[in-house]
């Protein structure tokens, strides 16, 4: 958390929310996780303490495509992490191989399968529209919604 406070500028537009919020839901999600553990039977509080973790893990390998508005707005897809992109595609690749072959376990291959196919769609957009600056976000009209 350090290394992110460090180097995230306050006033990222990329993040939902701010600092202090992304504090409170830390500090929120480990103090639910610890009254689970502690007032829960250890294989219930295991495994909904799984299923926790496994949709925070499959929302960590989807956050890229938050700005797929913007990338198609802006016809780049500078705002993608290539490199965290590459890793999370091996990853959820390794994973998902020692979760059906060599596991059988549903928690392991599941949210790995789901990683890997938002990796591909990820990788497919930036391959479609490149890393190159086309258009500033600033410089795109957007359509008005209510």
């Amino acid at each position: 958390f350090y290394v992110f406070r460090e180097h995230c500028p306050a006033n990222a537009a990329s993040l939902p929310g701010t600092m202090t919020q992304h504090v409170q839901g830390m500090v929120g999600i480990v103090t639910f996780t610890l009254i689970l553990a502690a007032s829960l039977s250890r294989d219930t509080a295991a495994e909904l303490i799984g299923k926790i973790a496994v949709f925070f893990c499959m929302v960590m390998f989807a956050s890229p495509l938050s700005v797929l508005r913007d990338v198609i707005m802006t016809k780049s897809a500078k705002n993608i992490p290539l490199p965290f992109t590459l890793a999370s595609t091996i990853n959820c690749f390794l994973w998902s191989v020692a979760g059906v072959l060599a596991m059988n376990d549903f928690n392991v291959y599941f949210p790995n399968l789901a990683g890997l196919s938002c990796c591909v769609a990820q990788l497919t957009v930036i391959f479609m529209y490149g890393r190159g600056d086309k258009k500033d976000a600033s410089e795109v009209e957007l359509p008005l919604t209510r």
